[in-house]
């Protein structure tokens, strides 16, 4: 783990190049959002459930995987080092779905939509763990708007070792433009398509909260849910770039920190060492 630091560290975000943006946008001119199998899985998980030991998370928006050999060496890197991996912007084939599943991983994928060259934008859930449920796909209440493109979250559970609890997991790509009160309701209608769940939960991902009035709004909504925000002591990011977001139910977090060194997306990833408040 980094080093903490009292002092906010000064760092310098990758920026996403205008070329694979126009690439990116030229794809999903024409889209299709009617999709027959939305949640795609793969690989096997080494373990049937969260056991004693802390569970090593990340939270990443991998800029579609376009940060070429760097983005794989990070993602190898990323996964070696995690229990959990949460994964936006995750645009899938079945080959690269195979590929990013890690031995001793279960990779679900939930999707958004299909793109023209049949490749699959949405979310994506790595686990050591097997999922104790089907996994479920939820489409955001509002798409971007113009093109339409909808967001997306994927719930997945997972058994507790001595518990007859559950953990919830929610992971989350937030609609990009919206205002603030189409945040408060997109989030609303996604909480209420979630399973009845007594147990711990983590609700993650890219949020897309540029403003602390876009935060504010978010975190009151969570709270419903009993969820906490999970603060980064000493968050190197800048105000703007604050939209990768950890709330917690449940879970005792050790540690937690934004990890700089990973330069092949536009955003940091978000790791953290959970533990389960056994009862």
């Amino acid at each position: 783990m980094p080093e903490k630091s009292k002092k906010k560290m000064k760092i310098t975000k990758p920026r996403r190049p205008y070329q694979h943006v126009l690439r990116s946008l030229s794809k999903v001119v024409k889209i299709n959002r009617e999709i027959d199998t939305p949640v795609w899985l793969s690989g096997n998980a080494e373990h049937g459930q969260w056991g004693s030991w802390p569970l090593r998370l990340t939270i990443w928006n991998m800029f579609k995987g376009h940060g070429g050999e760097h983005f794989y060496n990070d993602f190898r890197l990323l996964s070696f080092q995690s229990d959990l991996v949460l994964l936006q912007e995750a645009l899938m084939s079945r080959r690269s779905l195979t590929e990013l599943s890690p031995q001793g991983f279960l990779g679900v994928h939930g999707a958004s939509y299909e793109r023209v060259d049949q490749l699959r934008d949405g979310v994506m859930t790595l686990a050591r763990m097997m999922t104790d449920e089907a996994p479920l796909r939820i489409l955001c209440k509002y798409p971007e708007p113009v093109l339409k493109t909808p967001k997306a979250a994927l719930v997945t559970c997972y058994a507790l070792a001595h518990s007859t609890e559950k953990l919830m997991v929610v992971n989350i790509h937030a609609t990009l433009i919206r205002t603030i009160k189409r945040a408060v309701e997109e989030l609303d209608h996604l909480i209420h398509q979630l399973p009845e769940h007594k147990g711990p939960i983590i609700f993650a991902g890219d949020f897309n909260t540029f403003t602390p009035k876009y935060f504010k709004a978010v975190a009151g909504k969570l709270e419903e849910l009993g969820l906490h925000y999970v603060a980064i002591p000493g968050d190197p990011r800048r105000p703007v770039d604050h939209l990768d977001q950890l709330f917690v139910r449940g879970l005792n977090v050790k540690d937690v920190w934004v990890e700089t060194r990973i330069q092949s997306s536009d955003h940091f990833p978000i790791r953290a060492v959970l533990e389960y408040k056994s009862k």
